[in-house]
C-alpha cells in the first residue's frame, strides 16, 4: 500500500475535504457544509445533536414539516495509507416520507482535490420518532484518491457507517 507524504496528506486535510464537498451538485442534495450553514435559516424547526465521532449535527427542518431543508456535520475520516483528518459534509431539500423517512446518496463523482483527482461518494438515512420530536439515522462519506493521470488509487478514506440523532 502506498503512504501518504505529508504534502498530500496535509492537502487532504486543508483542501480536498471542502473541495469534495463543494463538488457535488447543489440541484441534488448534497451541499458543501460551510455554504449550508452560512445560508438563511429556514422558517422550520432546527434540531440538533453530537455524533458519536464527536461532531456537532444541525437538523433544518422547513415550515411544513415535510423536508430536511438542510443538514450538516463533521465525519472523522480514516485512510487505508494510516491517515486521519476531519472533513464537513452536508445535503438540502430531503423529502421526507408519509412514514417519516427520508435518505439520499450520490457519486462517485470525480473531483479536483488540491491538484490529485479524487472521487467522492456518500450516503445519508433518516428516520422521525413517532413523537416527531427526534429524529435518527445513518451517514457514510468516501474518498478515493488517485495519481496525477487518474488511474491508479493512492489512498482511500472512509468515515464507516456514523450513526446520528438530531433533537429539539
Amino acid at each position: 500500500m502506498l503512504g501518504v507524504c505529508g504534502a498530500f496528506a496535509a492537502a487532504v486535510a486543508m483542501g480536498a475535504a471542502a473541495t469534495a464537498a463543494n463538488a457535488v451538485d447543489r440541484g441534488g442534495r448534497h451541499v458543501e457544509a460551510h455554504a449550508a450553514a452560512a445560508q438563511r435559516a429556514p422558517a422550520g424547526r432546527v434540531l440538533g445533536g453530537i455524533t458519536p465521532q464527536s461532531w456537532p449535527l444541525i437538523l433544518d427542518l422547513n415550515r411544513a414539516g415535510n423536508r430536511v431543508a438542510r443538514i450538516v456535520t463533521g465525519l472523522d475520516m480514516t485512510c487505508t495509507s494510516g491517515e486521519n483528518f476531519g472533513t464537513a459534509d452536508g445535503f438540502t431539500g430531503l423529502r421526507i416520507s408519509s412514514r417519516g423517512r427520508f435518505g439520499a446518496r450520490y457519486g462517485p463523482q470525480r473531483i479536483d482535490a488540491g491538484g490529485t483527482p479524487a472521487d467522492i461518494e456518500g450516503t445519508i438515512t433518516g428516520r422521525r420518532s413517532r413523537d416527531r420530536g427526534s429524529f435518527r439515522g445513518t451517514w457514510t462519506y468516501k474518498v478515493t484518491f488517485y495519481d496525477a493521470a487518474g488511474t491508479s488509487v493512492l489512498d482511500t478514506c472512509e468515515s464507516g457507517l456514523v450513526r446520528w440523532t438530531a433533537r429539539q
